[in-house]
């Protein structure tokens, strides 16, 4: 959350001509609401079999940029079943940066929705630390400050993308 996955999979998707699936709208167009919304109706399990359920649709695809939330590899084996289909990276942030990054926007990300400001980065480094067993076993790991067009181009030639 916060990482700027939505931003890289768009530089990416255009400049080397692969198609770009964003996994929460697509959610978000097949429920007819916002995840938010899906969170507070349903609940998160809800929310977290549908994002199973989609992914494992479009795993069965070839050359494509896939967006996903950050909770998405972390659920369902969701982290294994990419890293057999496709190439992972991890966009790694400090909760600090993703604090900043994310502040006014908490509105639509139910996890932090009720976070106040000053608790942000405490919030955000609980979670990370949380999650972090899941996104290790990401392929690649990216730390956002270094991140470039010429990391990912060097992704594509070595797995012959």
């Amino acid at each position: 959350m916060g990482s700027g996955k939505t931003y890289w999979a768009s530089l990416w998707s255009e400049a080397f001509q692969l198609p770009l699936i964003e996994l929460d709208a697509e959610i978000e167009q097949r429920a007819g609401c916002s995840i938010a919304e899906i969170f507070a109706q349903k609940g998160e399990s809800h929310f977290r079999k549908m994002e199973a359920a989609l992914l494992r649709e479009y795993l069965k695809k070839d050359n494509y940029i896939l967006s996903c939330g950050g909770g998405t590899p972390c659920f369902h084996h969701n982290i294994k079943r990419m890293n057999q289909k496709g190439v992972t990276i991890y966009l790694k942030s400090t909760p600090e940066q993703l604090a900043k990054r994310l502040e006014g926007e908490q509105v639509k990300r139910p996890l932090i929705k009720e976070v106040s400001k000053d608790q942000l980065p405490h919030v955000i480094a609980a979670q990370l630390k949380r999650r972090e067993s899941c996104y290790s076993k990401a392929i690649y790991h990216f730390d956002t400050r270094y991140i470039t067009n010429e990391n990912f181009e060097r992704i594509l030639r070595r797995h012959s993308l």
